[in-house]
C-alpha cells in the first residue's frame, strides 16, 4: 500500500469479501448483507482469538476463502445441511484460483466450524476459525475465548447483524419441521 493510499485494512477486507461473495448475490437475495457482515465479523474475530505467534488470519487466503464459503451452501444449495455444498464450493474455488494446496486446511475449517469441542490447538487454523464462528453465532454470550464483550459490541456496530441471527433461527425452525430427527445437521461432537 502506498503512502498516499487512504484505504484502511478493514476497508480492504470488506471490499475483498464483497467481491468474493458477488457471484452468489442473487442466491443470497435479501440475506446478502447479513451473511457478508457475518463473514466480516468472523474474520475479525479470527484475528482477536488467534495467539500472538500467528500471523493475522484475516489477511490470509485460507481464512478468507473458508469464511466466504463456510455457510454459503445455505443459499447456493438451498439447504440447512449446508456443510457438504459449502465444502464443494470452496474446493472448486481453490482449484480454479490455483490454490489447491489450501484445500485440506480450508475444508477442515468449514467441516469442523460447528464442532462443539476443540478442533485442535489454539494456533491451528481450524480451531481459530471454529472459535471465531462460535463467538458470532452465539452473540458472544457463551464462550468468548478472550474476546471482550465491548470489542464484540464494537464489531457488531461496524458490521451489523442485518437479520443474520433471525434468519438462522427461521432456518433451524424449518429444518426441525421437515427433519425432526436431524434439526442441526452441521453440529459435530
Amino acid at each position: 500500500m502506498s503512502g498516499t493510499d487512504s484505504t484502511s485494512p478493514g476497508d480492504e477486507l470488506a471490499a475483498d469479501i464483497a467481491a468474493r461473495l458477488a457471484p452468489w448475490a442473487t442466491a443470497m437475495g435479501a440475506d446478502q448483507t447479513a451473511y457478508t457482515h457475518h463473514v466480516l465479523r468472523v474474520l475479525t474475530l479470527c484475528d482477536l482469538v488467534a495467539p500472538p505467534n500467528v500471523p493475522p488470519p484475516s489477511g490470509r487466503t485460507e481464512f478468507r476463502v473458508a469464511a466466504v464459503f463456510h455457510d454459503l451452501g445455505i443459499w447456493s444449495a438451498g439447504t440447512f445441511d449446508y456443510l457438504p455444498p459449502s465444502v464443494a464450493l470452496a474446493e472448486t474455488h481453490l482449484r480454479e484460483t490455483g490454490a489447491a494446496e489450501l484445500i485440506p486446511t480450508v475444508t477442515g475449517m468449514i467441516e469442523h466450524h460447528h464442532k462443539l469441542r476443540r478442533a485442535g490447538p489454539a494456533d491451528d487454523p481450524v480451531e481459530i476459525f471454529r472459535r471465531a464462528d462460535a463467538i458470532d453465532v452465539e452473540l458472544a454470550l457463551l464462550g468468548r475465548f478472550g474476546v471482550r464483550r465491548r470489542d464484540y459490541r464494537a464489531l457488531t456496530r461496524r458490521y451489523p447483524d442485518a437479520g443474520f441471527h433471525r434468519r438462522l433461527v427461521a432456518l433451524a425452525g424449518q429444518r426441525l419441521r421437515t427433519n425432526p430427527t436431524s434439526p442441526l445437521p452441521m453440529l459435530e461432537w
